[in-house]
């Protein structure tokens, strides 16, 4: 079968139209990682013949059937660079910016140089700190093999080995070190809550899902962290988590704790001081 850079654009909308909020950009996107070109180069030459359209074919049609876009490149974009991902690995989410730049600057303002991340996932969190902070150390745990294994390929990429440790442990169980601060972007979700089929069906259910309710994860986090005797907590959480999660640190005992919106206006994250 043969067909124009139009006419597949063209095609790929169609099939695209009940998947996509944006058929068309998503269609422009999946040409572009097909033909290994940039999207102006399919306006300029929109006319040209499209090589291996059937290749072409079987990516869209993973698309139409809800799989996230960087599942299937392999790929996704955060801040300024590249992660690899793959099935089993939470892709990250843009919101997720916001906790590491609070973070960031907790960081800064402490003089921190060890800290500790939970749920390593892509490596995104660990990779964006360490590249902003030459001396910081991180070790970073995950319970999942296919986590470990595609952070572990992120940091290669981006020369951070001497920089980032990783390793497998529920939490921070295997974190003996001294470490000022934790960073999580934990399971949060409660196990009846109807996510979106790109989402439910794809990514790990690990990574999603934080027990019944939603917040039993980052309770337990809350108290390891505590009983470790470590100084700041930084977590994201789910939109309607806020008030339970207020309950249980003014029952546990902290010296403050601050909550912080995303750029919809929901409550998205915590950042907890222990005394």
């Amino acid at each position: 079968m043969k067909k124009s850079i139009k006419e597949a654009l063209n095609w790929a909308k169609e099939q695209l139209s009940e998947a996509c909020e944006r058929p068309l950009f998503e269609a422009e996107l999946l040409l572009s990682y097909h033909l290994g070109k940039e999207r102006i180069y399919l306006f300029l030459q929109e006319k040209e013949e499209v090589n291996d359209f059937e290749a072409f074919m079987k990516l869209v049609e993973r698309r139409a059937k809800h799989e996230p876009y960087e599942y299937i490149t392999g790929k996704v974009s955060f801040y300024d660079i590249n992660l690899a991902v793959e099935e089993g690995v939470l892709i990250p989410r843009p919101e997720t910016e916001i906790l590491i730049e609070l973070t960031a600057q907790i960081i800064q303002k402490e003089h921190i140089t060890q800290i500790a991340e939970i749920g390593v996932g892509s490596g995104a969190i660990s990779i964006m700190l360490a590249r902003m902070f030459p001396q910081l150390k991180i070790v970073a745990t995950d319970i999942c093999e296919a986590p470990l294994r595609v952070a572990q390929k992120n940091i290669e990429t981006f020369g951070l080995t001497e920089q980032i440790e990783l390793r497998q442990s529920n939490l921070i169980d295997k974190v003996s070190e001294p470490v000022e601060l934790v960073i999580s972007n934990p399971p949060y979700i409660a196990e009846d809550c109807l996510l979106a089929s790109n989402v439910v069906d794809y990514e790990p259910k690990e990574a999603l899902f934080g027990g019944r309710v939603g917040d039993e994860l980052l309770k337990q986090i809350i108290l390891d962290v505590k009983d470790k005797g470590i100084k700041w907590l930084a977590c994201e959480m789910g939109y309607d988590q806020k008030e339970p999660l207020q309950v249980f640190v003014n029952e546990v005992g902290v010296e403050s704790i601050e909550f912080y919106k995303d750029l919809a206006g929901l409550d998205r994250g915590f950042i907890i001081k222990f005394p």
